[in-house]
């Protein structure tokens, strides 16, 4: 099953390519959230009241799949009520993980993705 969202807006501080860190949240977010997330809004198509994302599961931004090794435990609850989740690309699983982050496999060589206006995001459960 897949899920699609569409960037909305990228607040001023949400993007930091060295630390690896993406914070979404849906259109509700407040304008404190807003400058540090990148708001998305889920299609008609697949509405997100369905959404269901375990580790093993992929997403896809600007073109790179990427696969998650770590599904905290309120990430599918908070993707349903807020459209929100933290995503950590490049990064080692912390020993006591944030349990609204979702955690991709650590592959040097694939760069991070490139968060753009308009451009789709793919969640697929495998």
């Amino acid at each position: 099953m897949k899920w699609i969202s569409t960037i909305k807006k990228i607040g001023k501080k949400a993007i930091d390519n060295k630390d690896g860190m993406v914070i979404l949240f849906g259109e509700g977010a407040n304008k404190d959230l807003e400058d540090v997330s990148v708001i998305q809004k889920f299609s008609d198509e697949t509405p997100v009241k369905g959404f269901v994302f375990k580790k093993g599961d992929t997403l896809t931004v600007d073109g790179q799949t990427y696969v998650a090794n770590y599904v905290g435990p309120i990430v599918e609850s908070n993707m349903k009520a807020l459209g929100h989740a933290t995503l950590f690309f490049n990064r080692p699983i912390r020993k006591a993980p944030l349990a609204n982050a979702v955690y991709f496999d650590p592959d040097v060589a694939q760069p991070l993705p490139t968060f753009k206006v308009d451009d789709d995001i793919v969640y697929e459960h495998i």
